[in-house]
């Protein structure tokens, strides 16, 4: 699919260079097709040209890729695009994973470049992320297949509405956070009860691996799942109705909620009711 084509890293940082390495290992792009502009005084261009075989750029080649991946931190638009704006130009397609940034606002610079926002996970720089994007309004089916491929191998990829990307961010985008804090949970708890820490810690974080590998490769939903290991009467009953009574599935709503206000908050978007 991009066999003519040429893609400019704007930006990096450890998000862009698990990209890099994802389109070059998996074989997506030739690395002379890979372009990466980093920030002034950066030493990670040169980690990533060694690494990877990626040429490093000058402002220069904006206007020469087909794809422009913006890969900054979301503050650093303004000052950014007074740099690279000229560069843009219709007929491109801008892949954005600044996070709280609308596709509006990324329009804004585009100079009629197609859009797209993606939110991926950190288990992107493991080829596991759970990513999700929406187009823009200048962008089609063309944009989305380009979404799949990039990063179709590098985890599991959906399309939503731009409305829904903050409830993306509350899921996925900082879901694994919530997962190592149970799993952090569950080792101190153990310690407490007089367990020593490092076998603690080993056995909760291996639970996490088997547990996330079993429900991936079953074919059915987290209920399911819950429902065959939970035996009536039984210890993992006992456990789940002690957890439901202190307010666990209240609390990872809060949880979710609060994740969601915050990042429409951070995109200028209106608290929802």
């Amino acid at each position: 699919m991009f066999e003519n084509q040429k893609i400019i890293f704007l930006g990096d940082g450890n998000m862009a260079g698990a990209m890099i390495r994802g389109i070059v290992e998996k074989k997506i792009m030739r690395p002379e097709q890979v372009m990466v502009l980093g920030l002034a005084g950066s030493q990670k261009v040169e980690e990533l040209v060694g690494q990877y075989g990626v040429k490093a750029a000058g402002k220069e080649d904006i206007a020469e890729a087909d794809l422009v991946f913006l890969a900054f931190k979301p503050q650093d638009l303004a000052a950014a695009m007074a740099d690279y704006q000229p560069f843009l130009r219709e007929g491109q397609t801008i892949l954005s994973i600044l996070a709280g940034i609308s596709c509006q606002t990324i329009e804004s610079y585009a100079n009629g470049a197609a859009v797209v926002r993606f939110m991926p996970n950190l288990a992107l720089c493991v080829g596991l992320s759970a990513t999700a994007f929406c187009l823009g309004q200048a962008a089609g089916q063309a944009q989305a297949d380009i979404a799949q491929a990039l990063f179709a191998p590098l985890g599991v990829v959906v399309q939503v509405n731009e409305e829904q990307m903050s409830g993306v961010t509350a899921v996925s985008g900082s879901g694994p956070a919530y997962f190592y804090a149970l799993t952090e949970a569950m080792a101190a708890a153990a310690v407490r009860d007089g367990m020593e820490a490092e076998s603690a810690e080993r056995l909760a974080v291996q639970t996490l691996i088997g547990a996330a590998k079993l429900i991936a490769d079953a074919g059915v939903g987290p209920e399911v799942m819950r429902q065959r290991i939970t035996s009536k009467g039984g210890t993992t009953a006992a456990a789940l109705a002690a957890m439901e009574q202190a307010g666990f599935y209240e609390t990872v709503e809060k949880g979710y909620l609060a994740c969601r206000d915050r990042s429409d908050e951070l995109g200028g978007v209106k608290k929802k009711s």
